[in-house]
């Protein structure tokens, strides 16, 4: 026994791995077979048959569900194969037959958490790692700062990359995460520094070049920003070019070039999910609504709980007699919208159950004919026919125009009458959002510094604020006005305040959704690189309420702001 392994280890550990293969073949030990079919998935591993792979260290398994090596396999194979559920099963029971404990195996876990985008759980488990020694602090660290930021707790990430950096000052991946970081929050001394200590480091690393791009066009460099991702994708081809270089062309309302830019893309990666995804909203922009929604189910779009992936997915098939599992997993604005779509699901099937996230079950009825809204624990007792995105119900219910959505939203008759007593009525008031969240996908191009709204401020009326979070940038001129704080209300009282408002004043926001359902006449302030949904928005307005007022230029919002100065006196006679 002892023999034929050392044999097969020293044959692989010589890179002969279809001699090793052989010996595996012609091993009539039954004691070991369960060792010998690993190392057989190990050398088809090493030769890139994967799927062959995979067959033998289940076969492994299969004769010794205790032996822990195929587990670690697997989780290597489902990591490459960006399959992160499989990846969160396999590192649990590595760590159930990992007796020792290794700190390595709460890394893994982490690490599969992580890569799921289950930022709490991975930071626990990274934070375990650590107590228990993990050797490779510095990896953990970054692992944790962008675990933080992906639930937007900018202090701790920034805590957690200085940590890591204190222990390799010229870490180039690192630096250039701290130079994404300080970009974002437009700290602009600290992006100097580290965009400078970047390029003196390694001025050739793909990643900070990609992201070099995005500081030329901090300073307005807009020509210098597409040289550098033109260059890239000369050397390179790389896809994250493409769709940053894409994305800059239609901030500066160039959309041909930007379809040009991603078809040769995707005529070099044909199968890259994210640039379907890209070229998806482009065609949406241009109003191709049936090649636009076919590309939008590129995005990350099914349920990620494994819970559910038994399910089968609804294509549009006769439902009548069916339970239908609805989920979502866009931003809550995206909901907001998207959720008029489950009326016209409705009369198709027999039952509808609507899983919400926490955060947004107040704005929501519990019931409404046979849609009930849910919250995860209790969709996890039923059982389901089908199961569909919120976001897919679009390619089959989408029409030219939206209209505002009603009968599925709470609205609370007893809390609107409650504001409309504390509200001042002797002024006009006004609800007032100018930011986003620090990290949310269309950051920082969705926000605008609070000084743009300087003559507006100056008006005799009540402005209210609703902003969570408040830029750096905008410290400062926020105690120079008079705006009403109304920021830590729930979303019940939100509500109530917002019907009794006489205007709300949003950029592109959830907020400005809530405000539009509401029913509320909206202002929205809509940047030059905006949403599809804006472009081509007097064709299909998503609301009634809303009227846009759009960024002509990515520069400035001055020709924004003299607009909306001017209607705002002419509808109120100021």
């Amino acid at each position: 026994m002892a023999d034929i392994l050392k044999k097969v280890i020293d044959l692989l550990n010589n890179n002969h791995l279809s001699e090793a293969f052989e010996v595996c073949e012609n091993n009539k030990d039954k004691k070991i077979e369960h060792v010998i079919l690993n190392i057989k998935g190990v050398i088809l591993f090493k030769q890139q048959k994967f799927d062959l792979a995979k067959v033998e260290f289940l076969k492994s398994i299969e004769l010794n569900k205790n032996f822990i090596d195929p587990y670690k396999n697997l989780f290597q194979l489902d990591l490459k194969a960006q399959d992160f559920k499989s990846a969160i099963k396999n590192s649990k029971k590595i760590l159930e037959l990992d007796i020792q404990k290794n700190p390595i195996s709460y890394f893994n876990l982490a690490l599969a958490y992580d890569l799921d985008k289950n930022y709490k759980k991975a930071i626990d488990l990274y934070k375990t790692a650590e107590t228990l020694n993990f050797k490779e602090k510095k990896i953990l660290f970054n692992n944790i700062a962008k675990c933080f930021l992906g639930l937007n707790k900018i202090k701790d990430a920034k805590s957690y990359y200085l940590k890591a950096l204190k222990i390799d000052e010229n870490d180039k991946v690192i630096i250039n995460n701290l130079l994404i970081l300080y970009l974002r929050l437009g700290e602009k001394d600290q992006v100097e520094y580290f965009y400078n200590k970047a390029k003196k480091i390694d001025d050739h690393y793909i990643e900070f070049k990609l992201n070099e791009s995005d500081y030329l066009l901090s300073k307005d460099k807009v020509e210098k920003a597409i040289e550098v991702l033109k260059l890239i994708i000369t050397n390179s081809k790389n896809y994250v070019s493409y769709t940053k270089l894409a994305k800059i062309y239609l901030t500066i309302n160039n959309s041909k070039k930007a379809i040009e830019t991603l078809d040769e893309a995707l005529s070099i990666y044909p199968n890259m999910k994210d640039l379907k995804f890209s070229r998806g909203l482009l065609y949406l922009m241009e109003g191709d609504f049936e090649k636009g929604w076919e590309f939008y189910e590129y995005r990350d779009s099914m349920v990620k709980d494994n819970k559910f992936e038994n399910i089968k997915s609804w294509q549009g098939q006769n439902i009548k007699d069916s339970q239908i599992l609805v989920t979502c997993e866009q931003g809550m604005g995206d909901i907001l919208q998207f959720s008029k779509f489950l009326t016209n699901l409705s009369p198709l099937c027999k039952k509808i159950d609507f899983l919400l996230y926490d955060k947004l079950l107040p704005i929501f009825k519990k019931k409404e004919k046979n849609i009930n809204i849910c919250k995860k624990d209790e969709v996890l007792t039923n059982k389901y026919d089908y199961k569909v995105s919120l976001g897919s119900l679009n390619k089959y219910f989408f029409k030219e125009k939206f209209s505002n959505t009603s009968n599925l939203i709470n609205f609370s008759d007893e809390k609107k009458k409650e504001w409309s007593t504390i509200l001042d009525k002797e002024k006009k008031n006004i609800g007032l959002i100018w930011s986003g969240n620090f990290f949310g996908p269309k950051e920082p191009s969705r926000s605008i510094e609070l000084k743009n709204f300087k003559n507006l401020l100056k008006l005799d009326v009540n402005f209210y604020s609703f902003q969570n979070e408040i830029w750096d940038r905008d410290k400062e001129f926020l105690k120079t006005t008079n705006i009403i704080d109304y920021s830590n209300k729930n979303f019940t009282d939100i509500m109530a305040i917002i019907q009794n408002l006489d205007l709300v004043i949003s950029t592109d926001t959830f907020f400005l959704h809530l405000s539009c359902v509401c029913n509320k006449e909206t202002w929205g302030l809509i940047s030059s690189n905006a949403d599809w949904r804006w472009y081509e928005y007097y064709k299909y307005n998503p609301y009634k309420s809303l009227k846009i007022y759009k960024q002509s230029n990515y520069k400035n919002w001055n020709d924004v702001f003299e607009k909306v100065q001017k209607d705002f006196k002419e509808k109120f006679k100021i």
